[in-house]
């Protein structure tokens, strides 16, 4: 029987994320038109994986997909609000990994008590302005955060558990009950069949 996680990262993880993002950098799903090198996308990882969060989707120990916070572009000072990127290998699309994700990364956030996620999509890339409508995500009203030609912009309000906290809870300090509860719900979304 296969094994599916959906988990926190780690540094380790490095090089298995960074072959699934090679096939987006210098696409309209990535902001980069290089794929970085190893060690550089190492210290991303380690910088933004205990502050804001990057969870990564594994079928029997190999990485399927992996998703990440990083700062609101128009308010990168703001804590409550940031930007989800999601990515999954190809040939694996339509499965639930990115449901898994987005579904762990949403809960984490609202344990977290965030308060917006946005979300960039190229308008050209209607799979994922479909994926992103599909979880709950809406145009965004208002100016956007940045000024990026062809670029969709969307946004989430979340339902933080404490709505008056004076700053989010990181990713690592959620309580580990409820951190497992909500990986072994999201692992549940991944489909399975004939993989």
């Amino acid at each position: 029987m296969r094994r599916t996680a959906v988990r926190r990262v780690n540094e380790w993880d490095g090089p298995s994320m960074l072959k699934i993002y090679a096939h987006y950098a210098g696409t309209s799903a990535a902001s980069e038109e290089e794929t970085p090198e190893l060690q550089a996308y190492v210290q991303r990882i380690d910088r933004y994986t205990y502050g804001l969060g990057w969870l990564l989707c594994e079928i029997d120990h190999q990485t399927v997909g992996f998703c990440h916070l990083s700062e609101d572009p128009s308010a990168p000072d703001d804590l409550f609000s940031v930007e989800f990127r999601l990515y999954v290998k190809p040939g694996l699309f339509r499965r639930g990994i990115g449901t898994a994700l987005w579904s762990l990364m949403r809960d984490m956030m609202e344990m977290g008590n965030r308060r917006r996620v946005l979300a960039r999509v190229k308008q050209e890339n209607q799979p994922a302005q479909a994926f992103f409508e599909a979880m709950g995500f809406v145009p965004l009203q208002g100016p956007a955060p940045a000024d990026e030609p062809g670029v969709y912009w969307l946004e989430y309000r979340l339902a933080p558990w404490d709505s008056g906290a004076q700053k989010p809870t990181k990713p690592y300090l959620v309580e580990a009950d409820d951190y497992e509860n909500a990986r072994e719900k999201a692992a549940d979304m991944v489909d399975l069949t004939g993989i």
